[in-house]
């Protein structure tokens, strides 16, 4: 009885604490791509605000694939279909020039560095 005890209070302090963390990197992460891409592509309010929410999404279909699967090579195909879906999700946003220089800077622009 204790231990479920125990494990219950530890379950909700990492959903307390540590969830809301990894939403705030989430955003962080998000935000530092849009502003990169921004400087880079010259792209307008409207389009920064559009990568930011696709940045957001992104990362939210990673998360439901890491809680819908256990075992790490179908978690690492399924997180490259994800990240693999960038690209579709972004030409919409940009213009033919941007688009072309997007894939050309892509590995600079969608780093967290």
């Amino acid at each position: 009885m204790k231990l479920k005890l125990v494990l219950t209070l530890l379950a909700i302090i990492a959903f307390r604490y540590i969830v809301p963390a990894q939403s705030a990197g989430a955003v962080q992460l998000a935000n530092h791509i849009a502003q990169k891409m921004k400087d880079t592509l010259s792209l307008t309010q409207e389009q920064k605000g559009q990568i930011y929410s696709i940045n957001l999404q992104i990362h939210s279909l990673k998360m439901e694939v890491r809680q819908q699967y256990n075992n790490p090579d179908t978690i690492r195909v399924r997180t490259q279909r994800v990240e693999s879906s960038r690209d579709s999700l972004y030409r919409p946003v940009l213009n033919q020039p941007q688009y072309q220089l997007y894939l050309q800077k892509k590995r600079y622009l969608i780093s967290a560095n």
